[in-house]
């Protein structure tokens, strides 16, 4: 059948890359300032045609990054051997699809939509059989809006198409090449939340140990709400987080596999995480949770917005604020179940993540491959290294120092049993701010000093010694 077509039309959002460029390019037109919706808005009114070109005119893409379908490439560049003419025709506005064609340098011509034409659906039909007349041709599509388009094409290629479209296009006896992704969807959706990282929402639950209050069911049932409130809304953050960065994760070593950054999450998916996740904890936490977690979750929520789009790309700022929100998490416990919050904690608690949020920037500076590299999205530059390491051992031995003088008080004092035997807690915490930070020098740790905590053998141990430590100076009497 493709030995007697001259044309091969190939749609680009979903198709040739696994993502939608007007929608990466809301984001990031959205990224510098999130006020800008309005004027998007605007925009938006006037026609999708005039969105795309008001948005074009203010976004560029980087075509070398994109997440490419590799296999249908390859698939073209044969066909192309052949002597078949490559046509890409796309919704997408003509300044992307054109960046898209120079790179790959296999396109004969570009079809896109500019002005005030959107080139989508029976549109894109139009155009084509205005190029080309009445010949046969081949078309690439994914979605069910290429359906007018895959019913008048010879043959149909299809990528990740919908199984009413495949069925069809075999029925007729036009399919003649498909690609299918290998990585489900929904594998891909529970992925972008990272529940590996719902560890760090543990710490809602240090007040009530510190206080000795795990033994009321009800402070229990609440504090545990409160840490699936707390983890619902750290997923919307990270969806969030990882729209915004998409050039940047594109570019790293390791985040450029991420559902979103890879494609294989698509982003109205993203889009739609980044809103239902949070708008979920904060309906669960109004019903169940007092007003006092309420409120810490949303002077959460509120920070890790103001992270996203601004605060992560100012030095020092950023690693505070993260310190801030790890700290939050402590301060939401104890608003969940009600009990005191000890200040010793919020000291202690402050350092520790002020020494781990620099630990984080050491570790992505560590990376970069020069001397004169800056980190992207940061305000760092591998001259920073051996800065950033000194700041993290210096705030990590001040946290040791809060721990003895904690021990010192007269709290502990009239509170323990046995508080001598917190005095072991001392050894634990610095031998593990040394070992963590020994690893991280040694370039053991490869993104977050967080996930490598939770895998690691030796800190593992650290964190049931210090809990049996914490029991025995509470119950054990000499």
């Amino acid at each position: 059948m493709i030995d007697k077509i001259k044309y091969v039309v190939v749609d680009l959002d979903g198709t040739l890359v696994r993502t939608d460029l007007f929608v990466e390019s809301l984001l990031r037109y959205l990224k510098g300032n999130p006020f800008k919706i309005v004027r998007l808005l605007l925009w938006i009114l006037k026609g999708r045609a005039y969105a795309k070109q008001k948005v074009a005119e203010n976004i560029d893409i980087d075509a070398a990054y994109l997440p490419y379908e590799e296999s249908l490439i390859a698939y073209l560049k044969q066909l192309k051997s052949q002597g078949k003419e490559i046509i890409l025709a796309t919704a997408s506005h003509r300044n992307y699809a054109d960046r898209v064609a120079e790179h790959l340098g296999i396109f004969d011509r570009v079809m896109a939509t500019e002005e005030n034409h959107n080139l989508k659906g029976r549109n894109k039909l139009a155009a084509i059989k205005e190029l080309i007349g009445d010949e046969d041709f081949a078309y690439a599509g994914d979605s069910a809006a290429d359906t007018p388009i895959w019913r008048a094409a010879a043959a149909n290629i299809m990528v990740n198409a919908p199984a009413a479209n495949v069925a069809e296009a075999e029925k007729d006896g036009k399919l003649i090449w498909q690609a299918k992704s290998e990585t489900s969807a929904v594998k891909s959706f529970v992925k972008e939340m990272r529940p590996h990282q719902y560890a760090k929402n543990v710490l809602i639950f240090v007040p009530l140990v510190t206080s000795h209050e795990y033994s009321d069911p009800t402070h229990i049932v609440t504090t545990l709400l409160a840490f699936v409130c707390f983890s619902f809304c750290a997923s919307g953050v990270y969806f969030l987080n990882d729209l915004l960065d998409l050039q940047e994760d594109r570019r790293h070593r390791s985040k450029k596999y991420r559902p979103i950054a890879s494609g294989a999450l698509p982003l109205v998916v993203g889009v739609a995480g980044a809103i239902g996740f949070p708008l979920l904890a904060f309906a669960l936490s109004i019903a169940f949770l007092p007003l006092a977690f309420c409120g810490v979750l949303l002077v959460y929520f509120a920070i890790t917005n103001a992270y996203s789009f601004l605060l992560k790309r100012i030095t020092t700022v950023d690693v505070m604020t993260l310190a801030i929100l790890y700290t939050l998490r402590v301060v939401a416990g104890a608003a969940a179940s009600g009990v005191s919050l000890s200040y010793w904690l919020i000291g202690f608690s402050v350092f520790i993540f002020v020494s781990l949020a620099f630990m984080k920037r050491y570790i992505e500076v560590a990376a970069l491959s020069d001397k004169s590299g800056q980190v992207r999205g940061r305000g760092y530059s591998r001259d920073d290294r051996e800065t950033m390491f000194s700041l993290g051992i210096a705030n990590f031995t001040a946290a040791v120092i809060i721990l003895t003088l904690y021990i010192n008080s007269p709290f502990v004092l009239t509170s323990y049993s046995t508080p001598e035997f917190l005095w072991l807690l001392c050894l634990i915490v610095l031998f593990w701010g040394n070992h963590i930070w020994v690893c991280a020098r040694r370039g053991d740790i490869p993104d977050d000093p967080v996930v490598f905590a939770i895998k690691d053998r030796a800190s593992q141990l650290v964190g049931v010694s210090f809990v049996i430590v914490l029991f025995l100076a509470k119950y054990i009497e000499f």
